[in-house]
């Protein structure tokens, strides 16, 4: 048992080497397609299925949250993973929703993400941050009960918006927004590369950030594009999942081989 402490989990694994050094290879390779934006991504642009991308985040978003209660009272090991998961979604929705956001009602934008998408992101990154570490009952239940509350606050933001219409034609800001998630999503698969090849126990989380935001970019791109644009996010994103599906696999598989070494 002791041999086994001594070699799951500990930096450097071969196999560890070779993933570290995909995630790297793919941040650094986004570096130059941040600077196209940059130079060549309009500020306003035509939109597609606002609803269909709006529903499909917040659907997930929603199920992310009950999936996190179930696992808090079941003390699941994979706890933290999807909780980081579903605040990466949380902020990622929430930030497209203001940024690129119309004109016509900014304010409702700003209090859906504030009242709902705030408060289910910041419970998702303190349940994270603290991990399979002991919790009374008590404590795990209260959890879980805010983890429901806050995936039927966002059914409720969900129709809310529905009955308001999403009739915008037109999204404002992709510069900003796209930018900004390309440079968040360069972070992540750095900080993935990073942890796979000095600590281990940072995988899940990493990963899970990572391959959350690789997801949404493909969602938001492919169903908000239209015409030739919805073309290149088709063809982008046979790309983009399978590195989202293998950063995810890494998370679960570190997070077993931890179980294993126990």
């Amino acid at each position: 048992m002791d041999t086994a402490r001594m070699t799951v989990g500990a930096p450097g694994r071969p196999l560890d080497r070779w993933w570290s050094l995909l995630f790297a290879v793919s941040g650094v390779a986004l570096l130059p397609w941040i600077v196209l934006l940059y130079l060549f991504q309009p500020a306003v642009a035509a939109v597609g299925n606002l609803a269909l991308a709006a529903t499909g985040a917040l659907a997930v978003l929603a199920v992310g949250l009950l999936v996190s209660a179930a696992l808090t009272l079941a003390r699941s090991r994979y706890l933290a993973m999807i909780s980081t998961a579903t605040a990466t979604l949380a902020l990622c929705a929430g930030f497209f929703h203001v940024v690129t956001g119309t004109a016509d009602n900014p304010r409702a934008a700003a209090f859906a993400t504030v009242v709902v998408v705030g408060p289910v992101a910041v419970l998702g990154i303190l349940v994270a941050r603290h991990g399979a570490r002991p919790r009374r009952r008590g404590t795990d239940r209260l959890i879980a009960v805010l983890f429901v509350l806050g995936a039927v606050a966002t059914v409720l933001a969900w129709v809310r918006a529905a009955s308001m219409g999403f009739d915008a034609q037109y999204a404002h800001h992709l510069k900003i927004a796209w930018i900004a998630l390309d440079v968040a999503e360069a972070g992540a698969l750095l900080l993935t590369a990073a942890a796979l090849w000095q600590h281990p126990a940072r995988v899940p989380a990493a990963a899970a950030v990572t391959g959350t935001l690789l997801c949404s970019d493909v969602w938001f791109n492919v169903v908000g594009a239209t015409g030739e644009a919805r073309t290149n996010a088709i063809q982008m994103a046979f790309v983009s999942i399978p590195l989202a599906v293998a950063a995810l696999w890494v998370g679960v598989r570190e997070i077993r081989q931890a179980r294993q070494a126990e």
